[in-house]
């Protein structure tokens, strides 16, 4: 691809700025496997908005186009504009499998296409996590009806009980019924993930590893059917592609879903009305936008790019930032239902050759879940979401007073 443009270098002054405001934060929160308490304190301190604010400086002080910034020793390139973003996201100079990536994914996924660097074989398993991914949903819609009806259909319905539920519903959608019961195999999984924030700096728990991974395939060895397990025993994939070693990146992922739909819940409730599934869908995709699971997206420059840059630069795309500079901040579900024209809508399940390959797995079951509740119950959330919303909404203090709904 042919170099047209250099970005802009920004000082060091607001280099500074950019490691203290940004990536500290960031890091203290927990990457991979989210801290309560630091989350806790991101709202108190506005955090995210801090982060926010200082990157929309930024681009108005340089014209709008990309930053570069030089930071601990290595070169950031911060994409802001949405063109610019697209063409970080769509180039494949550009790879996921980063060295930050990997020493963090590592410790409990070696295997995913995610951190898969080697050309042809990412290919390989992003086929593979496709063609399972993508497989027919209908079997799925019964294990979110069964286990939403756990949930209380009067009281207060709280993040812990409602996470427990939505666990059930990722073993039992990806292993089968018979992991429904498993919290040990999302402790082990928890654990990993916990170790995973400090990416390389803390050493592989081989034992725990081990313990997860004996588990992990016990489950994997009955391939229910009706459970990603079931397809993934049925599609043909060569002994390179390891098709059981994509399976912790999805329970790892889907379980990002509780959150997604937990604050998707409180979107709908503040906004009222009873929604039809489009309008479900379009709130889990809002919820996504307007708070990401993942605050950033990285990708390490492989390649010549579109523009010149030094030998291993990492591009890093803020979501906070890029999915509400354009779009804005408030609940905006017409994005989603052709209302918004070709409006920008950030990059919620990220895009381009390594986009989330379950987007629509999990928009399905969260949807699902989101129907099944409200079908039965009002809510009211403790945390009232009138526009704008805030930038960030800690789901761990967020609660529901639940009561049945009126027939």
């Amino acid at each position: 691809m042919a170099t047209i443009t250099r970005p802009a270098r920004v000082t060091p002054a607001e280099a500074l700025a950019v490691a203290t405001t940004l990536a500290l934060p960031a890091l203290v929160q927990g990457v991979v496997m989210p801290r309560p308490r630091m989350v806790r304190l991101a709202v108190l301190t506005g955090a995210d908005r801090h982060a926010i604010g200082l990157l929309g400086r930024l681009r108005t002080a340089y014209g709008g186009g990309p930053l570069l910034v030089r930071a601990a020793g290595r070169h950031v390139l911060l994409p802001l504009a949405s063109q610019d973003v697209r063409a970080v996201l769509e180039d494949r100079a550009f790879t996921p499998a980063g060295r930050l990536q990997r020493g963090s994914l590592a410790h409990f996924q070696p295997d995913g296409v995610l951190i898969t660097a080697e050309p042809g074989l990412r290919e390989r398993r992003r086929e593979l996590n496709e063609r399972v991914l993508s497989a027919d949903f209908t079997p799925y819609a019964r294990i979110v009806e069964e286990e939403a009806a756990t949930l209380p259909r009067s009281g207060v319905l709280t993040w812990p009980r409602f996470h427990a539920a939505h666990r059930r519903i990722v073993r039992r959608v990806v292993l089968g019924d018979g992991a429904r019961g498993d919290v040990t195999l999302s402790g082990q999984l928890d654990r990993l993930r916990r170790d995973a924030n400090w990416a390389g700096l803390r050493g592989r728990r081989t034992d725990v590893r081990g313990a997860f991974q004996r588990r992990l395939d016990r489950h994997l060895a009955r391939a229910e059917p009706g459970s990603l397990a079931g397809v993934l025993a049925g599609t043909r994939a060569g002994p390179d592609v390891h098709a059981e070693g994509q399976v912790p990146h999805w329970l790892y992922s889907f379980d990002g879903g509780a959150a997604v739909s937990f604050r998707a819940l409180a979107l709908l409730a503040s906004h009222g009305g009873v929604p039809g599934r489009d309008h479900l869908r379009a709130a889990v995709l809002e919820s996504v936008r307007l708070w990401p699971t993942t605050p950033a997206i990285l990708r390490d420059l492989t390649g010549p790019a579109r523009w010149d840059l030094p030998e291993g630069t990492t591009a890093v795309i803020y979501c906070p930032y890029v999915n509400r500079a354009e779009p804005g901040d408030s609940y905006r579900p017409e994005l989603w239902l052709g209302g918004g024209g070709d409006a920008w809508a950030g990059v919620p399940f990220g895009a381009g050759f390594a986009g989330c390959a379950g987007a629509e797995l999990l928009l399905f079951t969260s949807a699902t879940l989101l129907g099944a509740l409200l079908r039965e119950r009002s809510v009211t959330p403790s945390v009232t979401l009138e526009d704008p919303v805030p930038v960030t909404l800690d789901h761990f203090r967020l609660s529901f007073a639940v009561k049945a709904a009126d027939r």
